[in-house]
């Protein structure tokens, strides 16, 4: 089975930052993880999202994250799958994600979704810390 990539360096690092703040269980948890990676991939979502994820306590105040203006069709996108691959308390279609983004922001989320499935042990930079 492949890893996971990051998309960038910078990817890596503000990934890394949350991730390292998770309580262990939670690091291993593919729900919290992929959507960290997902919410990671690009500062203008993360800068959204991290004024409604907290990583010490691990809670995720969804329904808020999901309420406010999208800035774009595809950042809307990508949110709605953030809130999908978490809890699956909203839906997002595959002919939405096909329309809405651009190429390496599909490749963003398939990587986000292969997290998802099959586990944090696709991740090469997780290691037991």
């Amino acid at each position: 089975m492949q890893t996971i990539q990051f998309m960038q360096a910078e990817h890596e690092r503000r990934f890394d930052l949350l991730w390292r703040r998770l309580k262990p269980k939670q690091r291993e948890d593919a729900a919290m993880v992929s959507m960290l990676y997902l919410a990671t991939g690009q500062p203008q979502v993360l800068e959204r999202f991290s004024d409604y994820f907290f990583p010490d306590s691990g809670e995720f105040f969804d329904r808020e994250f999901l309420a406010e203006p999208y800035p774009s069709p595809a950042l809307e996108a990508i949110i709605h799958l953030i809130v999908q691959l978490y809890n699956g308390r909203t839906t997002i279609t595959i002919i939405e994600l096909i329309e809405r983004l651009d190429e390496q922001q599909m490749s963003l989320v398939l990587e986000a979704i292969k997290l998802r499935a099959y586990g944090c042990q696709m991740l090469q930079k997780v290691a037991k810390s």
